[in-house]
């Protein structure tokens, strides 16, 4: 397989993240218990939006501890993603977020029954790699900001 460039590491990634929208993530408590769950992820252009119950150990976390990471793919095609979170909203509160997450992942918080939240993740580091021959330079993004 031939090696990608950054500029086309950074290309497949976008197109992977506003296409596919399951992700693993992984949050951890204060004490820095992990805790890993499959979520709805909707890439707005620049952060990830996921949405999953007020009451959840993800919620939680995140409410405690608001550095988390975020893995798509699998290991011959894989998207990492350190990301912060910024904000959460209960979806009721947020028409705009419901409307173009829905539009995204296919379904709709407000039709699961009360107590969902957005949270809006943004990325301080996302790596992107193709097998292990892709492993070094696996750095698309950098400080929040793209390496190309």
């Amino acid at each position: 397989m031939e090696l990608r460039d950054t500029a086309t590491r950074k290309a497949d990634t976008l197109a992977a993240l506003e296409k596919h929208h399951d992700v693993w993530l992984a949050t951890a408590d204060v004490a820095g218990r992990p805790h890993l769950v499959a979520v709805s992820g909707w890439w707005d252009g620049t952060d990830l939006v996921v949405a999953t119950r007020a009451s959840t150990k993800t919620a939680r976390n995140l409410a405690m501890n608001p550095s988390a990471k975020v893995a798509h793919g699998a290991p011959s095609d894989a998207i990492l993603l350190d990301v912060e979170m910024l904000d959460n909203i209960a979806v009721e509160d947020s028409a705009d977020l419901c409307q173009g997450f829905a539009a995204a992942v296919g379904w709709d918080p407000r039709d699961e029954g009360p107590g969902w939240m957005f949270f809006r993740l943004r990325p301080s580091r996302i790596q992107a790699y193709q097998g292990y021959g892709e492993i070094e330079g696996r750095d698309v993004m950098v400080r929040s900001r793209w390496v190309v």
